[in-house]
């Protein structure tokens, strides 16, 4: 009877630890480009995660309005990357504020694991 249970604790231990052992990320690290469809036309978004988190987010040249779009891309980036979660429109650059989370998003969807 002890050996069965010491055998039993012994499975039981290793399916535990393989468990635990599983990559419990729900995204992949990495830089994710995406295109985001501004007010001043397309521009590319580079996305980069690493251990679930938006580390960086880098605007290639865009056509936005320098004082409207460019100011609410910056404060958008500054944004997502402290909060790590959904951020609100910048009001009077809601078309630049909508494709850049929506490219930001395409990223993370591009780099999610396929069990999430």
């Amino acid at each position: 009877m002890k050996k069965i249970l010491l055998l039993l604790l012994f499975i039981l231990y290793g399916c535990t630890k393989q468990v635990m052992e599983e990559d419990p990320s729900i995204y992949k690290d990495g830089s994710y480009t995406t295109i985001a469809d501004g007010y001043g036309g397309d521009f590319e978004v580079t996305t980069t995660i690493e251990n679930d988190e938006i580390v960086d987010i880098v605007v290639n040249d865009h056509n936005e309005t320098p004082s409207i779009g460019g100011i609410a891309i910056e404060s958008l980036i500054d944004a997502i990357k402290e909060n790590n979660e959904q951020v609100d429109v910048i009001s009077g650059a809601t078309k630049t504020s909508t494709a850049l989370i929506d490219a930001v998003n395409d990223a993370l969807n591009s780099a999610k694991r396929d069990e999430y």
